[in-house]
């Protein structure tokens, strides 16, 4: 007995960074999950399907030009903090070139935004919704999540994320009480997120002492030059996550918007676990490269995420009246549709971020998420050619968009001896 529990002791000790950084982003996702889920059905009603989905439609657009201030360093940044973040002189050139770059990306997001709303009736009525609506551009340059998942200290990123979404929650509350209210849905997230993104540098550069110091073009070029793979896997990612929406909009009405939208966030929620899973898990497979341990981790994955699909599809109307009451029911079918992806991304994540990449494939992995773009293409200009879109069309482009990136990621696995 005594040897067993000194067996088990070993192994927790051996895997207690991974458990306690699993730890961290379990409580962290779990309340990014709750949030959206508390606040929704306050918003919807308040505010109104129509004025609702104008929000959401913001998002999505502004969601494209956080593709581009990320420009993939969540992974490539988090990667190079992860081999050196024992050496400081490394730590400080990442660092520092990650936030040059990331605040260069910003200023063009600002001049892309500004042509865009000269050039678009629609976002010219809105202006002022999509200019504070950029809090998500600013808030992916001031916060460095990935120097905290590189040196796999995810506690800070709890820490600073709850207390972005606690601002957020109760300002929620006090201060919209009418559709007129909603531009301070965008200002109330960017008061949090600018909190959280202040404090994250101050630890960065006075807590753990690094240096911000202006890097030659040379070293940004590099660092530059590393993130394009990534970055055109998440432009192509985009296409088919955030372009459903900017179609609903577009084609359908801001109302439709707001079905699709609480069908997604339901989603989003269910795909928490493996996204927290692959977070926790990333640095250390990119140490260690042991195969026999992802391979475990999939099953696991798998096994959770076929259990959630069987408990939504049971519970998915009782879920919709809960969340958006009776009037928005029709996004159940939407919600059944893209139930399907949870199981199906399960995989994904592990074939192409947890193999792919940190075996040195990221030329593969980018082919396969810039493949998916042109499918989705391909199907939404058939689908509009033909039968035209409806929110349930464009769920199942989605689901045939995700099969497809699954079985061509376990392709690539299977053909570099990664998965045998």
């Amino acid at each position: 007995m005594n040897e067993f529990i000194s067996n088990i002791k070993e192994k927790v000790g051996t895997h207690k960074t991974l458990i306690q950084n699993f730890s961290y982003l379990s409580a962290l996702q779990v309340f990014n999950m709750l949030v959206p889920l508390l606040t929704y059905p306050y918003l919807i009603r308040v505010l109104g399907k129509e004025t609702y989905g104008l929000v959401v439609f913001a998002q999505a657009i502004i969601g494209y030009l956080v593709i581009l201030v990320n420009f993939g360093f969540n992974i490539s940044s988090t990667k190079e903090v992860s081999i050196h973040r024992n050496n400081k002189d490394k730590l400080n050139e990442i660092v520092s070139s990650t936030l040059i770059i990331k605040s260069v990306l910003f200023c063009v997001s600002i001049a892309i935004l500004a042509i865009l709303i000269l050039v678009i009736p629609q976002m010219k009525e809105s202006r002022m919704l999509f200019l504070l609506t950029m809090w998500m551009c600013l808030y992916e340059v001031i916060f460095p999540i990935w120097y905290f998942q590189g040196i796999e200290r995810m506690k800070y990123i709890t820490y600073l994320t709850l207390v972005s979404r606690l601002i957020f929650i109760g300002l929620i509350f006090v201060i919209i009480h009418n559709p007129s209210d909603y531009l301070f849905v965008p200002i109330i997230n960017g008061i949090g997120a600018l909190c959280a993104g202040i404090i994250s540098l101050f630890i960065v550069f006075k807590t753990h002492s690094l240096e911000f110091r202006f890097q030659p073009y040379v070293i940004l070029k590099k660092y530059f030059k590393d993130s394009i793979p990534i970055f055109l896997s998440n432009v192509s990612v985009r296409l088919y996550v955030g372009t459903n929406k900017v179609i609903v909009g577009a084609f359908l009405g801001m109302a439709e918007v707001s079905y699709y939208d609480l069908a997604e966030k339901v989603i989003a929620a269910l795909k928490i676990p493996h996204g927290v899973l692959g977070q926790a898990l990333f640095p250390k497979i990119s140490k260690e490269r042991n195969l026999h341990f992802i391979k475990r981790i999939f099953n696991l994955s798998l096994l959770l995420n076929l259990i959630l699909f069987v408990v939504i599809i049971v519970s998915s109307k009782l879920i919709v009246q809960l969340l958006g009451g009776q009037e928005m029911l029709d996004a159940k079918t939407v919600l059944n549709i893209l139930l399907i992806t949870v199981p199906i991304v399960g995989m994904s994540n592990i074939f192409g971020i947890q193999m792919l990449i940190p075996f040195g494939y990221s030329k593969s992995f980018s082919r396969v998420i810039v493949s998916s773009g042109l499918i989705y293409m391909i199907q939404a200009l058939i689908v509009w050619g033909t039968i035209g879109f409806s929110i349930i069309s464009v769920a199942l482009i989605t689901v045939v968009t995700e099969i497809f990136v699954t079985t061509y990621m376990f392709y690539y696995c299977r053909k570099y001896k990664l998965w045998i």
